[in-house]
């Protein structure tokens, strides 16, 4: 007995899951319950605390829940699954009960009702909580929850805190596609800079083929309009892409190691008429273009392709040939400078650097140093850098740039002073827009993407970014598309 307990113990949860558990696929049949590559992901990636920035019924809820169902059977545990709407969060728990149902072997439950179910043999409970329907704190215990759409959540900090406290020394998962930028997104961006407690993943749609034309029935096809089914019957030889199209498929190589199909691109183009920018949301690329604006976004289109960035501080690291980085010693670059204070709760000092050949209609963002640090440590590495390279540069002297402008001057850079005004702020700013807009300028920095998609046009018509928000990287950039048409600065040593 004790031989087959500790035997037992060995066993992981993701094997009994794939042993003894069944579940319908989309098209409604009983199938062994093997993980796919999302739920691969779960099982790669999970710590005790996550955010599962996901697309929609890409079964990530599922492999969750059967985790924590697992759990319960095996040892006393504490479980709860909460979702934004009571319908939503009753149709999560009856999935679970289904995992019992169809399981080759079936656990005792003493109680089963709509919101619980307990399993004698471990003392544990499995129930469900809906968003708001009561509040978690010290006076709970949760060992594994479960919050399901959660950036659609009411009162999400509530909620997190509350849940938070119950489940101190569990394990929280929170998965959910996007929802504007509120408090999940707040929440999330915490995550992703590192600043959390919690660990943030994002899964693509394309993780799979599962969203391709090619898996689509006869019977789904002739569902569609005349103008789809015309569209995906084109030979893929002969399928023409856009280049939008073209840079999602080298991001997709380039980042995930994924080659998408032409079946794959087929269907993302019929989903984007279907659902126009809710696409973005449902079925997210990149964990920036997946939280929709609202209000008056300053930034509505920008191209962004990391796969530009050059590392101009450590150029050997660059996957180019010698050709290549000899001519860019020697080509003209523009670059910008948005100085702060210094300090590590301020705003940061942001230098970037846009490549805009003569002979190309398109630039490039390739290079960007953003800091905390104090003023002369940032201002020694620009310099560092325009000493090296043949940059136009031009340095914001507004409030503290005047100190930026002085310690550049002392170290020898050669710059133009630039004063943000009320008459040109406004210049700077639809100039960059129209530039990302019409791809004249590619973004290389999804980090930059998300500052500008965070702007908007306030009642006073001025483009501001939102509370607790940055414009940093922003202003770096238009200094440095402006700084195109600048006389070349002469350097003056102090």
């Amino acid at each position: 007995m004790e031989n087959q307990r500790q035997q037992s113990q060995t066993i992981s949860n993701r094997q009994i899951i794939e042993t003894l558990f069944k579940i319908r696929d989309k098209r409604g049949n009983l199938v062994p319950f093997r993980s796919n590559p999302t739920q691969e992901l779960y099982w790669k990636l999970k710590t005790r605390r996550n955010i599962w920035l996901k697309p929609r019924q890409k079964g990530l809820s599922k492999i969750i829940d059967a985790d924590q169902l697992v759990e319960c059977v095996r040892r006393p545990v504490n479980s709860v699954v909460i979702s934004h709407e009571k319908e939503a969060t009753q149709r999560l728990f009856k999935a679970v009960k289904d995992f019992i149902i169809h399981s080759e072997v079936k656990p005792r439950v003493s109680i089963d009702s709509k919101s619980e179910m307990k399993f004698p043999e471990t003392d544990s409970s499995y129930f469900i909580g809906t968003a708001g329907a009561r509040a978690f704190g010290r006076g709970d215990t949760v060992h594994r929850a479960h919050l399901s759409e959660a950036a659609f959540y009411l009162e999400f900090n509530r909620i997190i805190n509350g849940i938070g406290e119950a489940c101190e020394y569990g394990q929280i998962d929170i998965e959910t596609t996007a929802n504007g930028r509120g408090e999940f997104y707040d929440f999330y961006q915490l995550a992703k800079n590192g600043k959390s407690s919690y660990t943030a993943h994002f899964v693509p749609w394309f993780i799979d083929d599962e969203y391709s034309v090619d898996n689509m029935t006869e019977d789904e096809r002739n569902g569609l309009s005349e103008a789809v089914r015309q569209m995906i019957s084109v030979p893929d030889q002969e399928f023409k892409l856009t280049d939008e199209e073209k840079l999602l498929m080298r991001r997709a190589m380039a980042e995930w190691k994924i080659k998408l199909t032409i079946g794959q691109i087929k269907w993302r183009r019929y989903k984007i008429w279907d659902k126009a920018d809710f696409f973005w949301q449902e079925y997210p690329e990149d964990d920036v273009t997946c939280f929709l604006q609202s209000g008056r976004p300053v930034f509505k289109i920008i191209k962004c392709d990391p796969t530009l960035k050059i590392p101009l501080d450590s150029l050997p690291l660059w996957a180019a040939s010698k050709e290549k980085k000899e001519a860019l010693l020697k080509r003209r670059l523009f670059g910008g400078v948005d100085g702060a204070e210094g300090t590590l709760s301020g705003d940061a000092h942001s230098f970037a650097v846009v490549d805009a050949p003569p002979t190309e209609s398109i630039a490039r963002v390739i290079y960007e140093y953003t800091s905390n640090e104090p003023i002369d440590v940032f201002c020694r590495h620009v310099a560092k850098i325009c000493k090296r390279y043949n940059i136009v540069l031009g340095v914001e002297k507004n409030g503290v740039g005047v100190a930026h402008v002085q310690r550049l001057r002392q170290l020898g850079v050669r710059f133009s002073e630039y004063e943000t005004t009320a008459a040109n702020r406004p210049i700077m700013i639809t100039d960059l827009e129209e530039a990302y807009r019409k791809g004249m300028l590619i973004e290389s920095y999804p980090e930059a993407e998300n500052e500008a998609r965070d702007m908007e046009y306030k009642d006073n018509n001025r483009a501001e970014h939102k509370k607790g928000k940055h414009d940093d990287r922003i202003f770096a950039r238009a200094i440095a598309w402006q700084m195109r048409h600048a006389p070349v600065a002469k350097v003056t040593v102090i």
